[in-house]
């Protein structure tokens, strides 16, 4: 995948990173109750969604 920023001005400074959601997956617990055939393990939400961030870039113009 590529993207380009459509707004880029290579005379401000500017900085990315990435931003990443993983799919929705099942809690351990929540496998643990559906071997024991409880339908919940506890109050919380089945399944989870991790994400994680990159280290930004940092870009600044050329003097």
């Amino acid at each position: 995948m590529k993207w380009k920023d459509p707004n880029f001005n290579s005379k401000e400074k500017a900085f990315y990173y990435v931003r990443v959601l993983e799919a929705p997956t099942m809690r351990h617990s929540q496998f643990d109750a559906l071997a024991m055939r409880r339908s919940k393990a506890n109050n919380e939400p089945a399944l989870i969604q991790e994400r994680a961030y990159s280290s930004p870039i940092w870009l600044t113009p050329e003097s």
